[in-house]
């Protein structure tokens, strides 16, 4: 799943990124691309994440949305 979920965002943000970059913090992740990523996340695994969830602790590294996603499964 963390190899999904990092190729979803290199392909939304143009960006190279490990498990533990800070998508926030590094400015990698701004609310426009938070939003493509959902819906692409959304669409890649079959979930509905809720505006409740868009919380930025949710989207600062791969890990976290991995957490978030398995979540919602």
């Amino acid at each position: 799943m963390k190899e999904k979920i990092k190729e979803i965002i290199e392909e939304v943000t143009g960006e190279q990124v490990e498990d533990a970059t800070n998508l926030i913090e590094e400015g990698i992740l701004d609310s426009f691309d938070i939003i493509s990523l959902v819906l692409e996340l959304e669409e890649a695994f079959s979930v509905k994440i809720e505006v409740g969830e868009l919380e930025e602790d949710n989207f600062k590294d791969i890990l976290s949305i991995e957490k978030l996603i398995n979540s919602l499964k």
